[in-house]
């Protein structure tokens, strides 16, 4: 029995026996290498189910949508390592119980899908810890070495390049899974803190502010890449931080549930360079 067939076996027995009221998994997309999320609340409906290489959205975004969890029964959801990395993001900042989620664990290895054993997001933690040993790669490697090795003026050259393709549609985060606020900052004008307008000034402020935003946060899934219509290379700058954030603080976006995010917290030992 292939992995989605033993997943579709369990959906169907979870809905059948009301262990969980919704299963958000993926389905088929408007062509054979696309996939798109699907919610199934139905034991009838699990067939829809798919489970290939093309399953690479993070899905754990939609289990902060308002109200799904406030009657406190269980969902359960398909997520890749990096999903997982965002439930326990998202249970340490108190946007959901993690004791409600049933997770469908799955990694791709070439075009070979592998079940990831566990339910619970606890028992994931090797998983995660692998990944943290290994020393994530960014995703366009090739590019990222190539703005490594720029100088302070070119990288800030090339990203004010980048950022002026920006058109302000704010695809980005609403694909972000870290970007949970009901009402953005950006989406404020009494004060407007951020420029709206699609210019230097207000591009800039945006993608900037987004990085410091997610720094210490960003399970670098993707979803902003994929999501962004000009194909501003959003995972590079988000790796940077994250790199910058491990190297000060030792820290690895979502190990645990209880992990306090690095940016929001205090500790005595912290490094204190930035003070003259």
């Amino acid at each position: 029995m292939s992995i989605e067939e033993q997943y579709r076996t369990r959906a169907k027995e979870l809905l059948s026996g009301g262990a969980v009221k919704m299963v958000i998994g993926y389905g088929k997309g408007s062509n054979a290498k696309r996939r798109r999320p699907i919610f199934i609340s139905s034991a009838d409906e699990v067939d829809r189910l798919v489970l290939d290489d093309a399953c690479i959205t993070n899905l754990s975004g939609y289990l902060v949508s308002e109200g799904l969890l406030s009657d406190e029964k269980r969902v359960a959801v398909f997520l890749r390592p990096e999903g997982i990395r965002a439930i326990n993001i998202l249970a340490a900042e108190s946007q959901l119980d993690a004791e409600q989620i049933v997770i469908f664990g799955f990694d791709v290895a070439g075009n070979e899908i592998k079940a990831l054993k566990g339910i619970n997001v606890e028992e994931f933690s090797d998983v995660i810890d692998s990944i943290k040993e290994g020393a994530p790669e960014a995703a366009e490697e090739e590019l990222f070495e190539k703005i490594e090795k720029m100088s302070p003026q070119e990288r800030f050259s090339f990203w004010q390049e980048e950022f002026a393709k920006c058109i302000k549609c704010y695809a980005c985060r609403q694909a972000c899974p870290m970007c949970y606020c009901r009402r953005c900052i950006v989406d404020s004008n009494q004060p407007q803190w951020v420029n709206t307008s699609s210019h230097t000034l207000g591009n800039f402020e945006w993608n900037i502010v987004r990085a410091f935003h997610l720094s210490g946060r960003c399970v670098e899934c993707g979803n902003c890449d994929r999501a962004c219509p000009v194909n501003i290379p959003l995972r590079l700058i988000n790796h940077r931080m994250a790199e910058e954030v491990l190297g000060a603080f030792d820290h690895f976006a979502g190990t645990s549930k209880t992990q306090e995010p690095v940016l929001a917290s205090f500790k005595k030992d912290d490094s204190e360079t930035f003070i003259l």
